[in-house]
């Protein structure tokens, strides 16, 4: 395999583990792709409860409303800006903006005003407002940890904004812990739309960064990451039933709830943390930055961004072209051409590798087929590198049989890649596999040989066409003695085996004359070509036939 293709250098997954990450990852995007609604809903309500109706200009209470709703509206704003949502955001300031003057035109503007409310509640129990405005500073705390996460967030702080909002999303809960603890209003009571709104931008800040840890990972599909929540949920239990307790004996104290709010904070922080070093130490689990570029990877496929490019592979006897070797590129929007070596492993982790080597695979056929008429490229073969996850799928001989339907293309014209690490610990399954492959008439190849387990029992029982001398060890040619006799040995193995043999990474001609005298069959790399997009490959193959380099 080329060192650009599919499956390459990666350790053998176990299945169950790379699910659970898919499952983890695409529950994490569908959070994020939430965060737009989560903004949305908030800053609708923002400025349904804003207090646009003059009351009182000078009183506390309607000035630490006003600034609390300007806090959440502009967040929310700011969130639907990032997440690309520019035309939702202004629809939605721009109807509820007419709504509100409309109301403010109304003689009952003031039973429509959530500040109104508080203020006649205020009165009604006969408090001044100004005294009593430190009931209601919940809401303004809120709108300052809400403001300070979100700045934290703009500053790549992550894990502190994620502490913070933490605290935030805490505070609506202090009047409800305080019911469970036998403690009425011990902390004031702020009013609906403040909670709903300053709650709703606060779990919109959590989701836009939902895969960064540490509390990503109590989002993670494993036992341990339910043994994680169902922890926080009997340690939380015990917390408050601990509280009331203590309210019941007599210690009616109104810091008690705000002890039970740091100690649940504290215990799901501590576990998160925990199994994020945890973790982190023992590779089970994927770092936030690749989750980050997984959901990069998925919407690149959604959308298209992927592209194909064809090596050369010339026959080393008669100079002629042999084949192609498919290969896979990412043409980012932002960051332009990205090569497999910064997301197949992302891909292969999180399971992605599945859908995308199905396409590759589908494209690649149809590519080929669509060279039948061309007097060369209409007879060569084309080489796809396969996964150690998709032979796993479960469909793949059922995928290519009906892509080469599909497509048109005849069955031997395709070269199936797999890598040593297909058939480690294999039970007989994936052998099996390649026999079906085979008796379609479906070519099989095995890559990378000699850089992984190099279990000789499996080139006996796979009916194999071609065997790959990996890039690695030609590298070294000429002149390094193990790595010749590495090369030579591969070479007399697949000979006897009735293997053709594939040096790939070819950039010299001391290389390619070395290789050719040893018997390798074909050869590949950038001393005759680099990997060509489909258009260009046909002016190669005339400039090859005019001036042939084997």
């Amino acid at each position: 395999m080329s060192q650009n293709g599919i499956g390459e250098q990666s350790a053998p997954l176990n299945e169950n583990t790379t699910q659970r990450q898919f499952m983890r990852h695409r529950l994490v995007r569908k959070v994020q792709e939430n965060t737009h609604f989560l903004a949305m809903t908030s800053m609708v309500c923002g400025l349904l409860g804003f207090p646009h109706y003059l009351l009182d200009v000078d009183n506390n209470i309607w000035l630490a409303q006003l600034l609390t709703y300007l806090t959440f509206i502009l967040v929310s704003y700011n969130l639907l800006l990032e997440n690309g949502r520019n035309n939702l955001a202004m629809l939605t300031m721009s109807l509820v903006t007419i709504s509100l003057f409309v109301v403010q035109l109304s003689p009952y503007a003031a039973d429509f005003n959530d500040t109104a409310t508080i203020l006649r509640a205020a009165g009604q129990n006969g408090l001044h407002a100004t005294s009593s405005s430190w009931e209601f500073i919940a809401g303004g705390v809120l709108a300052c940890l809400i403001a300070v996460s979100y700045l934290f967030q703009r500053h790549q702080y992550v894990a502190a904004s994620q502490g913070v909002l933490c605290i935030a999303v805490m505070i609506p809960l202090i009047p409800l812990l305080g019911l469970l603890c036998g403690i009425a209003n011990p902390y004031g009571v702020m009013s609906p739309l403040t909670t709903l709104s300053g709650m709703l931008c606060a779990f919109g800040l959590l989701a836009r960064h939902a895969s960064h840890p540490p509390m990503s990972y109590l989002l993670l599909m494993d036992d341990t990451g339910k043994q994680i929540r169902s922890s926080i949920l009997l340690l939380s239990i015990c917390a408050i039933l601990l509280a009331r307790a203590g309210v019941m004996f007599g210690d009616n104290m109104r810091g008690l709830p705000l002890v039970v709010l740091v100690s649940l904070i504290a215990i799901i922080y501590t576990l998160s943390v925990t199994y994020y070093h945890q973790g982190q130490v023992s590779e089970k689990i994927l770092p936030a930055t690749d989750m980050d570029f997984a959901s990069q990877v998925e919407t690149a496929l959604d959308s298209q961004q992927f592209f194909m490019m064809y090596q050369p592979q010339v026959d080393f006897n008669t100079g002629k072209l042999k084949g192609v070797e498919a290969l896979v590129r990412w043409r980012h929007p932002d960051k332009g051409i990205i090569s497999p070596e910064k997301f197949i492993r992302v891909a292969e982790l999180t399971g992605l590798i599945v859908p995308l080597g199905k396409w590759i695979m589908r494209t690649a056929c149809l590519q080929a087929a669509q060279w039948n008429d061309h007097p060369v490229l209409g007879k060569i073969e084309v080489s796809v590198n396969v996964s150690p996850l998709q032979l796993k799928s479960g469909t793949l001989v059922e995928d290519i049989l009906h892509i080469l339907q599909e497509t048109g293309l005849a069955p031997e014209r395709l070269v199936v890649e797999l890598t040593e690490s297909s058939f480690v610990q294999d039970d007989g399954e994936n052998a099996r596999l390649m026999h079906q492959l085979k008796e379609a008439g479906i070519k099989l190849a095995i890559d990378d040989f000699g850089t992984g387990y190099s279990c000789l029992s499996y080139l006996r029982d796979i009916p194999g066409d071609y065997l790959k001398v990996d890039r690695s060890f030609v590298l070294e040619l000429p002149g390094h003695n193990k790595a010749e006799a590495v090369i030579q040995a591969i070479v007399s193995l697949g000979k006897s085996l009735d293997y053709r043999i594939i040096a790939e990474g070819v950039e010299t001609q001391a290389q390619a004359d070395f290789l050719k005298a040893i018997g390798c069959d074909i050869v590949q790399g950038f001393l005759y070509a680099r990997p060509l997009e489909a258009e260009a490959l046909p002016q190669w193959v005339s400039a090859a036939q005019a001036d042939p380099k084997v």
